[in-house]
């Protein structure tokens, strides 16, 4: 048995970063679709022990203040406490995928839009984007997480009596949400 490739991918939860890798059963799986499915791949399935925990490898936990706050050579992390994710991947697929994905889109009368999200507030802030969302909203709402591309992140953060408005630094333009946490939205 082939080992199972890995892909780096950063987590946020409420207060905390955790970069690190996951498992991937195929290089060529979107995260976002690997995240969505009915079963998380681990490339080890007795090491489970959370039903909806992802394994992450070679973890680095960053808080507030402090860039390296622990490692872990491995840790579980709960996916309803994932706010957002993003991956190293600049870009994924063949020429093929993506013919497919604009067939599928011309078909569907897709349209590209801007997307606005503001997240529940957690640990004293919250998250305010905006960015580009492909597809049907309402079916894609229904998803644990929302594919948005072309973000651009704030965190709003409380400190003592004034509210302070810091930019979310990502790898890439990617990013997925988890609808569970998004509090409101506008599509234009």
């Amino acid at each position: 048995m082939e080992p199972a490739a890995k892909r780096k991918i950063t987590v946020f939860t409420p207060g905390k970063i955790y970069a690190g890798k996951i498992d991937v059963p195929n290089p060529l799986l979107r995260t976002t679709d690997l995240l969505n499915s009915a079963n998380l791949f681990w490339k080890d399935p007795t090491k489970k022990s959370f039903g909806d925990g992802l394994l992450m490898y070679d973890v680095v936990l960053s808080i507030d203040g402090i860039d390296k706050y622990q490692t872990f050579e491995t840790i579980q992390i709960r996916q309803p406490n994932i706010i957002f994710f993003h991956d190293g991947l600049a870009k994924l697929g063949n020429s093929e995928e993506k013919e497919r994905a604009e067939k599928l889109t011309e078909k569907a009368h897709e349209e590209k839009k801007t997307i606005h999200l503001i997240t529940k507030a957690r640990v004293n802030s919250f998250f305010d984007m905006k960015g580009t969302f492909h597809g049907l909203f309402k079916s894609k709402s229904n998803q644990n997480y929302i594919p948005i591309s072309d973000v651009v992140m704030y965190e709003i953060i409380r400190q003592q009596d004034k509210w302070v408005k810091r930019k979310v630094q990502l790898t890439n333009n990617f990013i997925g949400v988890n609808s569970s946490y998004i509090e409101s939205s506008s599509l234009v």
